[in-house]
């Protein structure tokens, strides 16, 4: 069953395009890449995440993760 987001995917792509271009000005490899991404989502759940609920929130974003990456190897 898909998900549907409440997002449009051109809001996404906007967003995701973004955030690519200045990994790509910065000329940041993938291990740079990924530890700031990291840093960020650590950031975005720290911040505007109750406490109560990290562990979920965090749990079902691994798992769309890992759903993503495993997709694409298919």
């Amino acid at each position: 069953m898909p998900i549907v987001s409440k997002y449009s995917t051109a809001q996404i792509e906007k967003l995701v395009n973004q955030l690519l271009d200045v990994l790509h000005t910065e000329s940041a490899t993938t291990e740079l890449s990924l530890m700031c991404l990291g840093n960020a989502i650590s950031h975005v759940v720290n911040s505007s995440v109750p406490a109560a609920q990290r562990e979920a929130v965090v749990a079902h974003f691994n798992q769309a993760l890992a759903d993503a990456v495993n997709s694409k190897v298919s």
